[in-house]
């Protein structure tokens, strides 16, 4: 998948429940990109230039549960991952409301091992 049809594809599935971290990946994948082979581009460019950054959403629940939540979030994030370099660390702040969930996303871009 190209990085186009990926945030696409992450976008459909995500933006009803989480559009906070859909947002986030469809800039990890289009703003900021896989990075380059290229060098002299420029800071955070080039493929082994670390790029990292960190979303916060609040999420109302409106009687979901919030593992249904989650499961939707970890087969979006499997999906990046499967076809990019970023990952994503999904946070849930502490706390038992029954009406919101408050979750802060930290998406990084991993250097690439060439051989």
């Amino acid at each position: 998948m190209t990085p186009h049809e990926t945030a696409k594809a992450i976008h459909r599935e995500l933006s009803p429940i989480a559009p906070g971290l859909s947002a986030a990946i469809n800039r990890a994948l289009l703003d900021i990109g896989e990075g380059s082979l290229l060098v002299g581009l420029g800071p955070g460019t080039h493929t082994d230039d670390p790029a990292t950054f960190s979303e916060m959403e609040t999420i109302p629940l409106k009687g979901a549960h919030p593992a249904e939540i989650f499961s939707k979030i970890a087969q979006a994030v499997s999906l990046l991952e499967e076809h990019s370099v970023w990952k994503v660390i999904v946070d849930k702040k502490p706390g038992n409301s029954r009406e919101k969930m408050e979750l802060l996303y930290t998406l990084f871009r991993e250097r690439r091992c060439f051989s």
